[in-house]
C-alpha cells in the first residue's frame, strides 16, 4: 500500500501497467485484470473483494444476455447454409456487372450483418465460400481477402449489432435507438466499398458473367429474402415495442431454427450442437474480455479520470472534439478487441461528449465504428487474419488493398461526425422516443 500523498500516481500507474503487460505479450483480458488487481492492492481505499464484486457486476445485465443469443443465431445461420443462399441470391442479382463476385461479397455482408450481428462470423462464413470462388475466377488473392475483411466490418454497424448492444449496456444508451441510427451509416459503408470495388476491377481482367435467368433469380430471391427478413423483424419488433433487444435475439434464434429445420431443411441436431459449441466458446471469450474491462473501467471512474480530462481538455466545438476522440479510438482499435476497448473508452469519453452537446446515440455509433475498424488493421486485425488464413496468403501482402478500403470507410466516418443527421435522422423520423426526443 502507498501513502495518501501518492494517490494521484495510481491512475497513471494503472495505464502504465496495462501498456507494459500488453507489450510483453499478455492477452488483453488478463492484462486488464492484472493491472487492476495490482492497483487495488496498492490502494488502501479499495477492498480486496472489489475485483470479484466488479467482475460480477460487469455481467449482471439482462441486456448482455443478448450477446451469446445473437452469436447462437449467427452460428445457426451458418450451419443452416443460409450464407450459400444469400450468395446465390446476390450473384443472380449482380452477376451481370464486371467484378460481380466482389460486389456480391459486399452485398452478402450487408445482408449477413442483419442476420448475425457479428463481423467475425461474417468473415468466416462469407469468406470460406467467396474467397475460394474469387480465386478460381481469377481475382488476385490479396484483393479477395481485402474485400472480404473490409466488408465483414459492416457486421457491427448494420443492426442487429452485438457491439451496439454492449455499448448500450455500458452507457445506458438506447439500444433500439442505436439499431435505427446504424442503418444509414451501414448502407453508406457498403456503398463506399462497392465504389472501391469498381475502382479495383477496372484494373483487373475479370470476365463479365452471363446474367441469370428470371426463373433462377426468382427462386434465389425467395430463399434470400426469407433470410434477409430477420433484421426487419428485429428492428420492427423493437420499434413497435413488441420485444426488447434481448428478446429480439431469442426471436432471431427461433427464426433461424425455423428456416433450417422447416424451410430449407439443412439443419439437424448434429449441426445445432456444433453451433452451440461454437457459441459457448465465442461467448466465453467475448464476455470474459468484457468482465475484465469492467474492472478497469470501474477504476477509471473511481479515480475520476473523466473529470481530469474534462478539466484538461478545452475543446468546446463538438466536431473537433469528436475528431480527436475518434482518432484515439481508431488507434486503440488497432491493438485491442472492440468489446474490452468499449468498457475502457465509454466511461472516459462519454462525459466529454455529453459536455460538448454530442448526442449519446451519435457518439455511440461513431465509437462502435471507430473501434470496429480495428478488425482490419494490424496488429489486432482479427477479420483480416481470418480472411487471409482462408485465402492462404500472408496478411502483410493484403495490407495495401485493405488500407484502400479503410480509407473509403474512414471518409464515411468523417461524414457521420460532421453531419449528425446521417445517424440521428432515421430514429428521429421513425421512433424519436428511442433517442430521447418527444414527437
Amino acid at each position: 500500500m502507498i501513502e495518501a500523498d501518492f494517490f494521484w500516481l495510481l491512475p497513471w500507474a494503472l495505464f502504465l501497467l496495462l501498456g507494459l503487460f500488453i507489450t510483453i505479450g499478455i492477452p488483453i483480458a488478463f492484462a486488464l485484470i492484472a493491472s487492476a488487481v495490482a492497483i487495488t492492492l496498492l490502494d488502501p481505499r479499495l477492498t480486496n473483494w472489489i475485483v470479484f464484486q466488479r467482475m460480477y457486476n460487469g455481467m449482471d445485465s439482462f441486456v448482455l444476455l443478448a450477446v451469446p443469443i445473437f452469436l447462437l443465431a449467427g452460428n445457426l445461420i451458418n450451419q443452416a447454409e443460409v450464407t450459400d443462399k444469400l450468395i446465390r441470391f446476390a450473384m443472380n442479382l449482380l452477376g451481370r456487372f464486371k467484378g460481380a463476385l466482389a460486389h456480391v461479397n459486399v452485398a452478402v455482408s450487408m445482408m449477413f450483418a442483419g442476420v448475425s450481428g457479428s463481423s467475425t462470423a461474417d468473415s468466416a462464413g462469407v469468406g470460406s465460400i467467396l474467397i475460394p470462388s474469387m480465386k478460381r475466377e481469377g481475382y488476385p488473392t490479396e484483393f479477395a481477402v481485402a474485400v472480404t475483411a473490409a466488408s465483414s466490418v459492416i457486421g457491427i454497424i448494420i443492426p442487429p449489432s452485438i457491439n451496439m448492444i454492449v455499448w448500450g449496456a455500458l452507457t445506458n444508451t438506447s439500444i433500439g435507438g442505436m439499431f435505427l441510427a446504424g442503418i444509414v451509416p451501414g448502407i453508406m459503408i457498403g456503398l463506399s466499398q462497392l465504389l472501391t470495388n469498381t475502382w479495383f476491377v477496372r484494373k483487373l481482367k475479370i470476365p463479365v458473367q452471363a446474367p441469370a435467368s428470371r426463373r433462377a433469380l426468382l427462386i434465389s430471391s425467395k430463399d434470400g429474402l426469407l433470410a434477409a427478413a430477420i433484421p426487419v423483424l428485429i428492428i420492427g419488433g423493437i420499434r413497435f415495442g413488441w420485444f426488447t433487444p434481448t428478446e429480439a435475439a431469442v426471436i432471431a434464434v427461433i427464426y433461424a431454427l425455423f428456416l433450417g429445420f422447416v424451410i430449407y431443411r439443412t439443419l439437424n441436431l448434429s449441426k445445432v450442437m456444433q453451433a452451440s459449441t461454437s457459441t459457448i466458446r465465442l461467448s466465453a471469450l467475448s464476455l470474459f474480455s468484457l468482465v475484465a474491462a469492467s474492472i478497469f473501467g470501474y477504476l477509471i471512474s473511481f479515480y475520476e479520470v473523466p473529470n481530469t480530462l474534462m478539466g484538461g481538455i478545452t475543446l468546446t466545438d463538438p466536431v473537433t472534439l469528436m475528431l480527436v476522440m475518434t482518432l484515439v479510438m481508431l488507434l486503440i482499435g488497432t491493438f485491442m478487441d472492440s468489446l474490452p476497448a468499449m468498457a475502457i473508452i465509454a466511461p472516459l469519453f462519454l462525459p466529454l461528449a455529453l459536455q460538448a452537446g454530442i448526442h449519446p446515440v451519435q457518439f455511440g455509433i461513431v465509437g462502435v465504428m471507430a473501434l470496429g475498424f480495428g478488425l482490419i488493421t494490424p496488429p489486432y486485425g482479427l477479420c483480416l487474419m481470418i480472411a487471409s488464413k482462408i485465402g492462404g496468403i500472408n496478411l502483410l501482402k493484403c495490407l495495401v488493398p485493405t488500407l484502400i478500403y479503410l480509407g473509403a470507410m474512414t471518409a464515411v466516418l468523417l461524414l457521420i461526425i460532421v453531419f449528425p443527421e446521417l445517424t440521428l435522422g432515421l430514429p428521429e423520423l421513425m421512433a424519436p422516443e428511442l433517442i430521447g426526443i418527444r414527437s
